[in-house]
């Protein structure tokens, strides 16, 4: 049995479908997955988890909302947050959000961000 820990991506998604399928494909790679559909959902479900990620989408009703509110966070204000859209979505104010035109930058991008120690 593989007892090796694995870091979180939170999925911040209101279409079940295209949850299901980034929940499958980060599976996959390994990683463990919270959920959320909503800002607020996704701001307690980060306190909670610590995600190494968020990974959302720029067609999310509070998705304006929840990068504002990431951002005056003390401890998430930090947190990468990619957008994976092949229309590479114009992203109002400087978030930082990476903009991601496939799941095959995405998986790039994951190894590039630097490892929390887990306990």
């Amino acid at each position: 049995m593989n007892t090796k820990k694995t870091h979180t991506v939170l999925v911040v998604e209101d279409v079940a479908e295209i949850s299901a399928q980034m929940l499958s494909i980060l599976h996959q790679k390994r990683y463990r997955v919270s959920l959320a559909t909503n800002a607020n959902d996704a701001l307690q479900i980060a306190e909670r988890d610590r995600p190494l990620m968020i990974l959302t989408d720029a067609e999310l009703p509070t998705f304006d909302s929840l990068l504002r509110r990431l951002r005056r966070h003390v401890e998430l204000k930090g947190l990468t947050v990619a957008v994976i859209d092949i229309n590479e979505p114009k992203i109002d104010g400087n978030y930082g959000v990476k903009v991601l035109p496939d799941f095959g930058q995405l998986d790039k991008l994951l190894k590039s961000l630097p490892r929390r120690k887990l306990i």
